[in-house]
């Protein structure tokens, strides 16, 4: 089974959901198309041939008209229309038995119906719902296999899926409810070519069914005689004119309707014998006429004034979107109902053989529709799993694009920024000088001011990087220190060391040289208020910020520089004034953003002046 035909559209049909029903007459062959999609039921074909006009005489022509149809209509399963006086339709009473037994009891009785025949019968029925009292009814209808079997040898369909068989009279009972849902009392009339096929319809179901030898031909051979002409011509003229009342009728032809009204009559009558409850409600029963015999022109209306029988048209449905056959067509289009299952009491007359064949069909067309199914969800399966894909890699791409983008820009910054740095550079020794020299003016300014209202002085102030590098005046030695002479005072407490009020002392081997300055002083006091007031100008100088640290020098990093004349022993002290580190003493480095709240080391923001009225600020100095 290839793949390609999976998705035909006949085979992607759920199971039995189209059906061509064929009703072949002796002078007509309708044939009715009919689908259900998913409990909707609708017609798409119908064609009525006539088999002398279209001079389809023969079998053997009838037989190849038809096969070109099939083949025309895509060879839908068929369902055939057996002639009502081929079957026997009956009510058949049973003992009150189980269920087991049932079908044992009904098929002693289709015996004893069908007679002694060398023929297997073929036999259905179902439940009657009318009452009966201590006793089963049930609606069975039955038929010779060969006369089925010739049947269908006749049409040239024994190749044919073949889906049903079923006879004229619950065809028409079928079509019927369908139009007819809520009428429960029915004598339906059906006048064909050669028979009229009588029914009666009790509580919606079959009750009684019959048919006599007597239909439009009849009609046309009676009138082919009195009027001396052709039975074709006949045909003609009864479609034609009105042959019941006017100038045109005929006496004759008259007691030949009479002779078959006379015929219905006594079908009816001697079933009404037979039922007496149902003859005491007889004007209930709606008297309901279809064929193409009663379209000659004022048959009905003579039948209804002159016999007696009050006989209407096949009714229209009044549900909405119900489906209505052709005139002519409701025996077709009760067979396809039977067969799509929609007819109430659906009776089969299907050979055993066709049976088995059918199965087999509807096996093989369950699994292509379920296969069909499956593959059609493999496809959704597959086209969502490619969408979600798409998607992903269409996502994908767009992230794609913007690292991409990102990496470009950052490389631009990047390239922008080593340009930034570079003038940077080019400008970081300008800008250090300009705040080495603002931090050395404003610590003269803070020396000066310091020696107010206090005896002591500055003997030596030099940057650190002079203080250190530049040798020893030559022939030049720093007097030897002499401790000062100690007065005896028992009763004062000893004064507190030096380092509590200088802080903690320097490391042993500090670097040899930091920005900032070195001032060198003398304080002509007694020791210990020469520590007061060393150690409160030290506090004083701390409180700027632009001091980093503010401490004695130790003693072996001490120069020999200033003039000893100047000089007290033992009273000369050296001081390191560290200025805070600044951005501009280093070269830039391009380092990562600092993590919010982060606090720099460095006393002042690394962030260049961006004007010179921000510079001067930077600078603290004043116009």
């Amino acid at each position: 089974m290839s793949v390609l035909s999976l998705l035909k559209a006949a085979r992607m049909q759920p199971p039995v959901r189209r059906v061509l029903a064929v009703d072949a007459g002796s002078r007509n062959l309708k044939l009715l198309l009919a689908q259900s999609d998913f409990g909707r039921l609708r017609i798409l074909k119908e064609d009525l041939v006539d088999l002398h006009a279209e001079g389809l005489v023969s079998a053997d022509e009838t037989k190849a008209h038809l096969q070109a149809t099939l083949a025309q209509w895509g060879r839908p399963p068929l369902a055939l229309v057996l002639p009502q006086h081929l079957s026997i339709s009956q009510v058949i009473e049973v003992p009150l038995t189980p269920e087991d037994e049932v079908e044992k009891l009904i098929h002693a009785e289709t015996l004893k119906l069908s007679g002694v025949s060398d023929s297997r019968i073929v036999y259905d029925f179902v439940a009657s719902k009318t009452p009966a009292k201590n006793r089963r009814e049930f609606w069975v209808t039955l038929a010779q296999e060969g006369e089925i079997r010739e049947r269908i040898l006749r049409l040239g369909i024994e190749g044919e899926d073949l889906c049903e068989v079923t006879t004229t009279a619950n065809a028409l009972m079928s079509a019927y409810r369908a139009a007819a849902p809520l009428s429960s009392r029915a004598i339906l009339v059906h006048m064909g070519a050669q028979t009229t096929v009588v029914v009666v319809l009790l509580a919606g179901q079959g009750a009684f069914a019959a048919s006599f030898q007597m239909g439009s031909d009849f009609f046309s051979r009676s009138l082919a005689r009195l009027q001396g002409c052709p039975e074709e011509a006949a045909d003609a003229l009864k479609v034609e004119k009105d042959f019941f009342r006017g100038s045109h009728a005929i006496e004759g032809f008259l007691e030949v309707v009479d002779g078959w009204a006379a015929e219905l009559k006594r079908q009816l009558n001697e079933w009404f014998d037979h039922n007496p409850s149902a003859a005491a409600e007889v004007a209930s029963f709606e008297l309901i006429a279809s064929g193409g015999g009663f379209e000659q022109p004022g048959l009905l209306g003579y039948l209804r004034t002159e016999a007696g029988l009050d006989l209407h048209a096949w009714p229209k449905s009044v549900q909405l979107n119900a489906v209505s056959p052709s005139p002519r067509f409701e025996v077709a289009f009760g067979t396809a109902l039977q067969a799509l299952g929609y007819g109430e009491q659906r009776l089969s007359l299907l050979p055993e053989t066709y049976q088995v064949n059918w199965q087999r069909r509807l096996s093989r067309q369950r699994f292509e529709f379920a296969s069909s199914v499956l593959l059609v969800l493999c496809c959704l399966a597959l086209l969502v799993g490619t969408w979600r894909q798409a998607s992903l890699f269409l996502h994908k791409r767009a992230l794609l694009a913007k690292v991409q983008a990102a990496q470009q820009t950052f490389q631009s910054n990047a390239v922008l920024t080593a340009q930034l740095a570079a003038q940077y550079e080019n400008l970081r020794p300008l800008l250090a000088a300009e705040q080495s020299a603002t931090d050395t003016l404003k610590t003269l300014a803070l020396l000066r001011e310091s020696r107010s209202n206090r005896s002591f002085w500055y003997v030596l102030l030099a940057d650190q990087q002079s203080y250190f590098t530049l040798p020893a005046p030559t022939g030049t030695n720093r007097p030897a220190r002499i401790s000062p002479p100690v007065v005896p005072a028992p009763e004062r407490p000893k004064p507190p060391p030096m380092d509590s009020f200088l802080g903690p002392a320097l490391p042993t081997n500090p670097p040899p040289a930091k920005p900032g300055l070195i001032a060198e002083l003398c304080v002509p006091e007694e020791p210990e208020a020469a520590r007061r007031v060393l150690g409160r100008l030290v506090n004083d100088l701390k409180l700027h910020p632009f001091f980093s640290k503010v401490d004695l020098l130790s003693d072996d990093l001490h120069r020999s520089l200033a003039e000893p004349k100047v000089l007290i022993p033992d009273r000369h002290f050296v001081l390191a004034l560290d200025f805070a580190a600044t951005d501009f003493q280093q070269p830039l480095a391009l380092k990562r953003a600092a993590p919010p709240g982060a606090r720099s080391q460095a006393k002042h923001p690394a962030r260049l002046p961006t004007s010179p009225a921000e510079r001067e600020d930077r600078s603290g100095l004043m116009p």
